[in-house]
Protein backbone atom coordinates (compact mmCIF):
# COMPACT_ATOMS: atom_id res chain seq x y z
CA UNK A 1 0.00 0.00 0.00
CA UNK A 2 1.50 3.32 -1.01
CA UNK A 3 1.53 6.14 1.53
CA UNK A 4 -0.91 8.94 0.80
CA UNK A 5 -0.19 12.62 1.30
CA UNK A 6 -2.64 13.34 4.07
CA UNK A 7 -5.22 16.15 3.76
CA UNK A 8 -4.24 18.01 6.97
CA UNK A 9 -0.88 18.68 5.31
CA UNK A 10 -2.77 20.25 2.40
CA UNK A 11 -4.71 22.38 4.88
CA UNK A 12 -1.49 23.59 6.50
CA UNK A 13 0.12 24.39 3.14
CA UNK A 14 -3.06 26.18 2.09
CA UNK A 15 -3.09 28.27 5.28
CA UNK A 16 0.51 29.29 4.70
CA UNK A 17 -0.32 30.29 1.11
CA UNK A 18 -3.35 32.30 2.24
CA UNK A 19 -1.22 34.30 4.66
CA UNK A 20 1.63 34.73 2.17
CA UNK A 21 -0.66 36.02 -0.57
CA UNK A 22 -2.07 38.62 1.80
CA UNK A 23 1.41 40.04 2.42
CA UNK A 24 3.13 39.37 -0.91
CA UNK A 25 0.44 40.64 -3.29
CA UNK A 26 -1.52 43.24 -1.31
CA UNK A 27 -2.87 44.77 -4.55
CA UNK A 28 -5.30 41.84 -4.57
CA UNK A 29 -6.57 42.47 -1.04
CA UNK A 30 -9.91 43.51 -2.50
CA UNK A 31 -12.47 42.43 0.08
CA UNK A 32 -12.99 45.42 2.32
CA UNK A 33 -13.84 45.58 5.98
CA UNK A 34 -16.42 44.63 7.31
CA UNK A 35 -17.28 42.28 4.44
CA UNK A 36 -14.17 40.23 5.06
CA UNK A 37 -15.56 39.33 8.49
CA UNK A 38 -18.14 37.10 6.82
CA UNK A 39 -15.21 34.72 6.50
CA UNK A 40 -15.29 34.17 10.26
CA UNK A 41 -18.79 32.70 10.03
CA UNK A 42 -17.76 30.49 7.11
CA UNK A 43 -14.64 29.28 8.95
CA UNK A 44 -16.63 28.51 12.10
CA UNK A 45 -19.12 26.56 10.00
CA UNK A 46 -16.22 24.49 8.68
CA UNK A 47 -14.93 23.91 12.22
CA UNK A 48 -18.42 22.91 13.35
CA UNK A 49 -18.73 20.33 10.57
CA UNK A 50 -15.25 18.92 11.32
CA UNK A 51 -16.20 18.69 15.01
CA UNK A 52 -19.37 16.75 14.18
CA UNK A 53 -17.33 14.32 12.07
CA UNK A 54 -14.85 13.78 14.90
CA UNK A 55 -17.72 13.15 17.35
CA UNK A 56 -19.07 10.44 15.03
CA UNK A 57 -15.61 8.90 14.67
CA UNK A 58 -15.25 8.75 18.46
CA UNK A 59 -18.76 7.37 18.89
CA UNK A 60 -18.06 4.51 16.48
CA UNK A 61 -14.45 4.04 17.62
CA UNK A 62 -12.99 4.55 14.18
CA UNK A 63 -10.23 6.87 13.07
CA UNK A 64 -9.27 9.43 10.46
CA UNK A 65 -6.61 7.23 8.85
CA UNK A 66 -7.08 7.16 5.11
CA UNK A 67 -5.84 3.62 4.62
CA UNK A 68 -7.81 1.99 7.47
CA UNK A 69 -11.56 1.97 7.94
CA UNK A 70 -12.97 0.01 10.83
CA UNK A 71 -16.58 1.23 10.62
CA UNK A 72 -18.69 2.80 7.89
CA UNK A 73 -20.51 5.82 9.30
CA UNK A 74 -23.74 6.74 7.52
CA UNK A 75 -25.48 8.88 10.13
CA UNK A 76 -25.36 12.57 10.97
CA UNK A 77 -23.42 14.66 8.47
CA UNK A 78 -22.49 11.45 6.63
CA UNK A 79 -26.15 11.07 5.67
CA UNK A 80 -25.88 14.29 3.63
CA UNK A 81 -22.42 13.94 2.10
CA UNK A 82 -19.78 11.22 1.84
CA UNK A 83 -17.01 13.72 2.56
CA UNK A 84 -18.08 16.03 5.38
CA UNK A 85 -14.56 16.40 6.80
CA UNK A 86 -13.28 17.74 3.48
CA UNK A 87 -16.24 20.09 3.20
CA UNK A 88 -15.40 21.37 6.66
CA UNK A 89 -11.75 21.84 5.71
CA UNK A 90 -12.75 23.63 2.52
CA UNK A 91 -15.11 25.99 4.36
CA UNK A 92 -12.43 26.71 6.95
CA UNK A 93 -9.96 27.64 4.19
CA UNK A 94 -12.52 29.63 2.22
CA UNK A 95 -13.51 31.60 5.31
CA UNK A 96 -9.88 32.24 6.20
CA UNK A 97 -9.18 33.44 2.67
CA UNK A 98 -12.11 35.85 2.87
CA UNK A 99 -10.89 37.14 6.25
CA UNK A 100 -7.49 37.86 4.71
CA UNK A 101 -9.28 39.83 1.95
CA UNK A 102 -7.00 38.59 -0.83
CA UNK A 103 -8.53 37.20 -4.03
CA UNK A 104 -5.66 34.73 -4.50
CA UNK A 105 -6.13 33.57 -0.91
CA UNK A 106 -9.71 32.69 -1.76
CA UNK A 107 -8.56 30.74 -4.81
CA UNK A 108 -6.34 28.62 -2.55
CA UNK A 109 -9.45 27.02 -1.04
CA UNK A 110 -10.67 26.02 -4.49
CA UNK A 111 -7.24 24.56 -5.27
CA UNK A 112 -7.45 22.55 -2.06
CA UNK A 113 -10.86 21.21 -3.08
CA UNK A 114 -9.61 20.22 -6.53
CA UNK A 115 -6.65 18.33 -5.08
CA UNK A 116 -8.89 16.51 -2.62
CA UNK A 117 -11.49 15.75 -5.32
CA UNK A 118 -9.06 14.31 -7.85
CA UNK A 119 -6.18 12.95 -5.75
CA UNK A 120 -7.59 11.81 -2.40
CA UNK A 121 -11.31 11.01 -2.66
CA UNK A 122 -11.05 8.42 -5.48
CA UNK A 123 -8.41 6.48 -3.53
CA UNK A 124 -10.50 6.61 -0.37
CA UNK A 125 -13.59 5.49 -2.24
CA UNK A 126 -11.72 2.50 -3.65
CA UNK A 127 -10.54 1.58 -0.16
CA UNK A 128 -14.09 1.84 1.14
CA UNK A 129 -15.40 -0.32 -1.72
CA UNK A 130 -12.75 -2.94 -1.00
CA UNK A 131 -13.46 -2.87 2.74
CA UNK A 132 -17.26 -2.66 2.82
CA UNK A 133 -18.28 -3.93 -0.62
CA UNK A 134 -21.97 -3.73 -1.49
CA UNK A 135 -22.78 -1.79 1.68
CA UNK A 136 -20.58 1.07 0.47
CA UNK A 137 -21.86 0.83 -3.11
CA UNK A 138 -25.43 1.22 -1.80
CA UNK A 139 -24.31 4.18 0.31
CA UNK A 140 -22.74 5.78 -2.79
CA UNK A 141 -26.05 5.48 -4.62
CA UNK A 142 -27.96 7.22 -1.83
CA UNK A 143 -25.52 9.89 -0.65
CA UNK A 144 -23.74 12.38 -2.88
CA UNK A 145 -19.97 12.78 -2.87
CA UNK A 146 -20.24 16.43 -1.98
CA UNK A 147 -23.42 18.39 -1.29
Amino acid sequence: MKKLFIPPVFVLISLILIILFYFIIPDYNLISFPYNLSGVLISFTGFFIMGKVQELFKKHKTNLAINVSSYMITEGVFSKTRNPMYIGMYLFLLGTGICFMNMFSILVSFGFLLIIHFAIVPTEENLMKNTFGQLYLDYMKNVRRWI
